[in-house]
Order: structure tokens, then C-alpha cells, then sequence
């Protein structure tokens, strides 16, 4: 293919990507350094038991009920130092923990298509793997001697998946791997990575070593997910269909590609690297591609796959959807929840709002102590819709001072009525400055 693959492949993805795919990202004004007791009383508060009924385990949870059991169970399951450095970011909390494989946070909630909506940072890369994903179905279901020649296509592959990097800059890793022998084959002919790598990219060929990809392992679930998942499509739909009928069903019903719910993805995940976590937790997207039988039957290829940086991404605790949907502590009925953005991929990024009527019993701040929006907020008085403290919004009267007042505006007045009274009765009484003086009336 020569030195001019690279760019005439870059622009011809470019071209069916629509010159869209890249998406800026920025860096966060700041981040929340909680200490290390934080985690502690966070969990500690996590772990009470829920007050929600779950005797039914195939009805639908609530909000608050799926929050409280989520939190609940990353309190228990999570090692103290990854929680740790879940909550404040600081990658020096993962120094002290030791690991053997890398780290899911299983069991987090939310599918395919609700992820993607609750996190549009990661729609760049979303989207340049599924048109990546479908170029290459439109080039091999279009070019049958390109699944037969892999060996002479191995620059053209090796360019592909340099651009996936190239053209968006969330991806620190992608790879490909293509199989001729559909399902029969216990791993893949060709296993092709590249890796960002500061401001270059490594491009590796790994298909010597991609034996390993034959044993299903949380590293390798990117792979087999896909590999199961096609298995198990292709038999419910050949059951009852023979072969031109199931090639004629799939290209009017799904295409020559696939879409974003198509896509698969890994829970969060950190790295495991010589004993030790690599801070910065990743998210893997997978999507398989196919070739095309001489009947016109789909078959399975490969799998392309891409790595994203997850610590520029927020967290958001008070959606309805996401990994971490639901699972802040602020009382519903009395406050609400707001996500503070711009912190990265940690927890406790949001702080509880009071509704009207309601206010804060202490001075609060943007959830540095999480204690504090834990606590319940205080009604205001009678008539106040907004307050800040416990004080009146209008005078209130006092009946006893009340009381007082008029009596002695009352006496006054009384007073005022026998002077009017007396001067009335005497009032044809002669007075002389002698008599006055004197005292003697006459």
C-alpha cells in the first residue's frame, strides 16, 4: 500500500464520518481534594440499610430505592483505597493498594443507549467508532479479497485504527481483530493496537500474542461479549429461516452496519500495572463488524474496539441515568440535587438546593463537607417562601404588649372624658388671679 495509505485512509474515514466525529474537551477549572476521612464517613453513611422493599427482584426499582442499594453497595464492595480516590481524585490514594488484574466497578446501572445520552462528552468517540465500525462493513462486505489477503492489508488495518486516535482526542487506545475463520477460531488472525502515548501514537502489531484473547477474562470480555452475543443472534435467527431468507431479513432489517446500540460497554475500570492501579479510571467501547458469505449470509469478522480517558468526564449523581444515577444523599421532599461541573470523574460533585419554604439549619458550601448535605432541612416560618435562618419574614404580634398599650391608651382617653367632664361642670365658674392664687374659689 505504500506511505500514502495513511492519509488517503484518514481522509476517506474523514469523508464518511461527515467531518464530525472530533469533540472538544476541556480542562476543569478546579478539583475538590476532600481528605481522606471524607471516604470514611461517606461509606459509613452508605451503609445503612435502605428502607425500600426489594421482595421483588424483577419489578423496576425507583430512583431513590436503586440510588440507596447502589451506594449501599459500593460502600461494601469497593476497596477503601479506590473508593478513596473515587471520591477526591487524588491518584496518591492508589499508591497504597495492591492489585493482581484490573478493577470494574461492576453491577452500575444504565444501558447502552442511556449512557451515551447522560454523558455527551463521550459522543465523539462513540460516534467515531460506530462510522469506523461501518466504513470498514462497507469495505469488506463490498470487497470480498480483503478478509482473504489479511497479511497484505495489514498497513491499511494498521492505518485505521491510527485514525480512530487521530480523529478524536478522547481515545488514549484502540485496536482491531479480524478472524477468516468466523466463530470456529478460538482467537483471532490479527490483533492490531495503537496507543497515545503523550504526543505520539504507538502502533503494535499483536497478533503473535493474540492467543490470549481465547480465554474469556474481564480483560478479554471486550471481545468474547460480542463474540457470544452474534452466536446467540445468528441461531435465534437461523432457526426458522434458511440461509437467503436470514440474508435478505438482515440487510432490510439491520443494514450493512451497525449503530450505537450496537456498541458495548465495559463498566469503569482502572489498569493494573506492575501491582498497581494506573490512576485515571477508562471505559472500553466495542462494536463487531461483518463480512459476507457467498449466500449473502452475514458472518462475523472481528472486533474494533477504543479506550477513553474517563477523568474529564462528570459525574452526575442527580440524573435519572448514568453509572452513579440516583445515589446522592439530598432529602427529595425538602431539597434539590444540583451537579456541580467541571470536577472530572469523581463522587460527591453536586450539592442539595433547598426548595422553597425549606432553609439550611448551618452556613453551607458546595458539598466540601458531605455530612452537612446529609442533613435534614428546616421548614421557615409561617409565610416566608425563601429563608436563610429561623426568623419571622413579617411582625408578629405580641397580645400582652398589645394588651397594655391599649389599656393605658384607654385609661388616657377615660381620663381625657372626666377632664371634659369637670371642666363642663364648672364652667360658669368665676375665677379671679386672687382666688387662683390664694386656692379659693368663689
Amino acid at each position: 500500500i505504500g506511505t500514502m495509505a495513511y492519509p488517503l485512509l484518514f481522509c476517506l474515514l474523514l469523508a464518511h464520518l461527515g467531518l464530525g466525529t472530533a469533540s472538544a474537551s476541556r480542562d476543569p477549572p478546579g478539583r475538590l481534594d476532600p481528605p481522606r476521612e471524607r471516604t470514611l464517613r461517606l461509606k459509613q453513611h452508605a451503609q445503612q440499610p435502605a428502607r425500600a422493599s426489594a421482595s421483588d427482584s424483577s419489578a423496576p426499582w425507583s430512583r431513590s430505592t436503586d440510588g440507596t442499594i447502589l451506594a449501599q453497595k459500593l460502600a461494601e464492595e469497593v476497596p477503601m483505597d479506590v473508593a478513596s480516590y473515587l471520591y477526591s481524585g487524588d491518584s496518591h490514594e492508589l499508591k497504597r493498594a495492591n492489585c493482581s488484574s484490573r478493577y470494574e466497578l461492576a453491577g452500575l446501572p444504565g444501558k447502552s443507549s442511556a449512557l451515551a445520552s447522560s454523558h455527551p462528552s463521550l459522543h465523539g468517540a462513540l460516534d467515531t467508532l460506530t462510522h469506523a465500525t461501518n466504513f470498514l462493513n462497507m469495505m469488506l462486505q463490498s470487497n470480498k479479497s480483503r478478509e482473504q489477503n489479511l497479511q497484505d492489508d495489514l498497513e491499511w488495518y494498521q492505518a485505521l485504527v491510527r485514525s480512530l486516535l487521530e480523529g478524536e482526542p478522547s481515545i488514549s487506545r484502540a485496536a482491531i481483530t479480524f478472524s477468516t475463520e468466523s466463530l470456529s477460531a478460538p482467537a483471532p488472525q490479527v490483533f492490531l493496537q495503537a496507543t497515545r502515548e503523550e504526543s505520539r501514537i504507538l502502533l503494535q502489531d499483536l497478533s503473535s500474542s493474540a492467543h490470549h484473547l481465547a480465554n474469556a477474562t474481564l480483560e478479554t470480555e471486550w471481545f468474547h461479549g460480542l463474540r457470544r452475543k452474534w452466536r446467540t443472534h445468528l441461531h435465534r435467527r437461523g432457526s426458522n429461516q434458511g440461509p437467503r431468507s436470514l440474508g435478505h431479513s438482515w440487510r432490510r432489517r439491520d443494514g450493512l452496519g451497525g449503530d450505537k446500540s450496537h456498541v458495548k460497554w465495559s463498566p469503569p475500570y482502572l489498569e493494573c500495572e506492575n501491582g498497581s492501579y494506573k490512576p485515571g479510571w477508562l471505559v472500553t467501547l466495542s462494536a463487531a463488524f461483518y463480512g459476507l458469505q457467498p449466500n449473502l449470509v452475514p458472518e462475523f469478522r472481528g472486533v474494533m474496539k477504543v479506550d477513553i480517558n474517563l477523568q474529564k468526564v462528570d459525574i452526575d449523581q442527580c440524573s435519572s441515568d448514568g453509572w452513579f444515577s440516583g445515589t446522592h444523599k439530598c432529602h427529595l421532599n425538602n431539597s434539590e440535587c444540583m451537579p456541580i461541573k467541571g470536577l472530572g470523574f469523581v463522587l460527591g460533585a453536586y450539592q442539595c438546593i433547598c426548595k422553597a419554604g425549606f432553609y439550611h439549619p448551618q452556613d453551607f458550601s458546595l458539598n466540601n463537607l458531605p455530612s452537612k448535605s446529609h442533613m435534614s432541612r428546616l421548614p421557615c416560618r409561617e409565610g416566608c417562601p425563601y429563608c436563610a435562618d429561623d426568623s419571622p419574614c413579617f411582625v408578629q404580634e405580641d397580645k400582652y404588649l398589645r394588651l397594655a398599650i391599649i389599656s393605658f391608651q384607654a385609661l388616657c382617653m377615660l381620663l381625657d372624658f372626666v377632664s371634659m367632664l369637670v371642666v363642663y361642670h364648672f364652667r360658669k365658674a368665676k375665677v379671679n388671679p386672687g382666688t387662683l392664687l390664694s386656692g379659693k374659689w368663689s
